[in-house]
């Protein structure tokens, strides 16, 4: 057997013994560091390492080798500045020389990679595609700060563990997806036997009262128990056609992009929830400097998403204030917003559960309890993320982020 397929065979051998140490519950960042790890150790001519995933329309480090956590934890950029983008859809072994062939477009990722290597005079990288269904979805890289050119060897087996990665990428994606259809089954089951039941129920009794004491009953008692059929019914009404949105985004793809003005986005979107707001609370609404003044996206999806996190800020506020911020972030080529209110907070137990759908934290507030949900499937569409925060009687921050352009 000659010294390549030992050295194949030995990292098989790692490989399995890897394998034996995963329980399967490993979160993706736990498991890169780990496959990492033996990829670096395993391949002679590797002397460090990073993995990068997709997310969206940004390029992420997730884990890393012989380089300081702190400066990975910082490496993000849209994935149409980074270096990897011109050869995104290549599905074998990208062999680059990293300091003559990058030319990111980013200042901000070429700086904070150039801080990364700062040690360094040249490198040469070995980059391997991470797949889902044969579409790339990150990256392993290996490098070295010696060689000119990398050997046969080490290229495949960089490829057994590039195989491996993806293959965990690719049981994740379809363990995730079983626990979304669990999850939505289990939803629509709730929704039917207890979310309908109830107005269900009252519109049944109310209109049992009515028919079994009509001739003890006067027109004013009659018209009261009808007023409560009526709201009954709207709110039973109002609970299915959320259900019907929630059930179309989990089913919908289609996007009509288009470029529109941001500004004009936001007064028209604030515009439909401001009659709501209390007399007692300001409202202010502020653009940072120099930002630019398109976005490319979906202008009905973003109106619903603005419309119900503005509208949840200004229905929970009874006085203080409405702070609405727009931003622009130019390290990562998104917007900012920021919804920030003077009204009651959530508890920190329940920051986790406000994305479930039929989860009402103010029973005394009318709702479905589906439009946080409806608001994350929105925002997951635009490519875009969303992060709270919050303190009971001190109120809620809401952070929107999307991309100037979904690619």
């Amino acid at each position: 057997m000659n010294c390549e397929n030992k050295d194949i065979l030995s990292n098989f051998e790692l490989m399995a013994e890897l394998s034996s140490k995963f329980t399967g519950e490993e979160n993706e960042k736990e498991f890169m560091k780990k496959l990492l790890s033996v990829a670096v150790e395993s391949i002679p001519e590797a002397e460090a390492g990073t993995i990068w995933l997709i997310d969206n329309t940004l390029y992420k480090a997730v884990a890393g080798y012989n380089y300081d956590e702190e400066i990975l934890e910082n490496l993000i950029s849209p994935l149409e500045d980074s270096y990897i983008y011109k050869y995104i859809n290549l599905l074998d072994i990208i062999e680059i020389d990293s300091f003559k062939e990058f030319k990111s477009p980013s200042r901000f990722f070429k700086d904070n990679v150039q801080v990364l290597h700062a040690k360094h005079e040249t490198m040469i990288t070995l980059a391997c595609p991470l797949k889902v269904s044969e579409k790339v979805v990150g990256h392993i890289y290996i490098d070295n700060f010696k060689l000119k050119k990398f050997s046969e060897t080490a290229k495949k087996s960089l490829k057994i563990f590039g195989s491996f990665a993806s293959t965990f990428l690719t049981l994740k994606s379809l363990r995730d997806e079983e626990k979304k259809a669990n999850e939505l089954n289990r939803i629509y089951l709730s929704f039917i036997t207890h979310e309908v039941r109830t107005p269900l129920t009252s519109i049944l009794g109310y209109s049992e009262g009515i028919l079994r004491s009509k001739n003890d009953l006067s027109k004013e008692e009659i018209l009261e128990l009808v007023r409560r059929i009526y709201l009954s019914s709207k709110h039973m009404n109002s609970l299915i056609s959320d259900l019907s949105t929630f059930n179309k985004l989990n089913r919908e793809e289609e996007l009509n992009i288009n470029e529109l003005h941001l500004k004009f986005l936001i007064y028209e979107s604030i515009s439909i929830v401001e009659p709501q707001l209390s007399p007692d609370v300001e409202l202010n609404i502020k653009f940072g400097e120099n930002m630019p003044e398109m976005i490319e996206t979906d202008p009905i999806k973003m109106k619903q998403i603005l419309v119900n996190i503005v509208g949840n800020a200004i229905k929970y506020t009874d006085k203080g204030f409405v702070n609405v911020y727009i931003d622009f972030d130019e390290k990562t080529k998104e917007y900012v917003i920021t919804v920030e209110d003077s009204g009651p907070g959530i508890p920190k137990e329940k920051l986790e559960e406000i994305f479930k759908p039929f989860v009402r934290l103010a029973k005394n507030k009318p709702g479905s309890g589906l439009g946080l949900a409806i608001v994350k499937k929105l925002i997951e569409k635009l490519k875009g993320r969303i992060h709270i925060d919050s303190e009971v009687n001190k109120g809620t921050k809401v952070e929107l982020r999307f991309p100037q352009r979904i690619s």
